[in-house]
């Protein structure tokens, strides 16, 4: 069988979202105790990843919550110190994993279409894929808030099918994340590949549907993955 299209998520899979958040948050907390927030570094970022777990990571007032659930009052300094730390340590983790391009630009070469399904904010995402440098090597970018949804659904991997002009039995989807990603690309009918990469590499499918069809460690390992399919019958 011949695989035409190869699709994939953008956190943990172009590049490494899990350690990116993970200093962004803990330099922001120590900034913001510079500022004069009166709680220990250790608390402090035991406290936002609760508030961004219970929020969500597209809420934008992450360190507003933050304050209120100290019981303090809003502190516009504070807040800035935060919100600047945050966004350039952001900034300085937001690089590709080495085997990201190469393994992009070799799959292009060999005339396979390529696509981007992913949910988040449509501008927040292309920013990631222009930083990135690799925004150009696609073929098609589906990003969920462009059509009205805030998580990914399989509508939105048939929507990127139909502009790959591509089946989803001669589709793979690549992405870290069973339960959120993997699963709608399953019930798209598309073949999955998980990548074991970030904070899900322990993450366990929740369902059947959740189950990824072949895993891989690295990016480079797809080219395995093609091999193994385009020979079988």
């Amino acid at each position: 069988m011949k695989v035409e299209a190869i699709i994939f998520d953008i956190e943990d899979t172009l590049y490494d979202a899990s350690l990116q958040m993970r200093m962004a948050r803990f330099n922001a907390i120590r900034a913001m105790i510079e500022a004069g927030l009166p709680i220990d570094l250790e608390n402090g970022y035991k406290k936002l990843e609760e508030i961004v777990n219970e929020y969500g990571p597209h809420y934008n007032k992450h360190f507003d919550k933050l304050l209120e659930h100290l019981g303090l009052k809003w502190n516009p300094r504070v807040i800035a110190a935060g919100v600047l730390a945050y966004r350039e340590t952001s900034q300085a983790y937001l690089k590709p994993f080495p085997d990201a391009m190469p393994t992009i630009i070799k799959l292009r070469d060999q005339k396979y279409k390529l696509g981007i399904v992913s949910d988040g904010i449509a501008v927040k995402e292309w920013q990631k894929l222009i930083q990135l440098g690799l925004h150009h090597l696609f073929h098609s970018v589906i990003i969920s808030e462009e059509y009205g949804l805030k998580e990914l659904t399989s509508e939105l991997f048939k929507k990127c099918l139909k502009e790959l002009n591509s089946k989803p039995n001669e589709s793979i989807y690549i992405s870290s994340r069973l339960n959120k990603a993997i699963l709608h690309a399953n019930k798209a009918g598309l073949i999955s590949v998980r990548l074991k990469r970030g904070d899900h590499y322990i993450e366990e499918p929740k369902s059947i549907e959740a189950k990824a069809k072949y895993e891989i460690d690295n990016l480079s390992q797809i080219f395995d993955v093609l091999r193994t399919i385009e020979s079988s019958q």
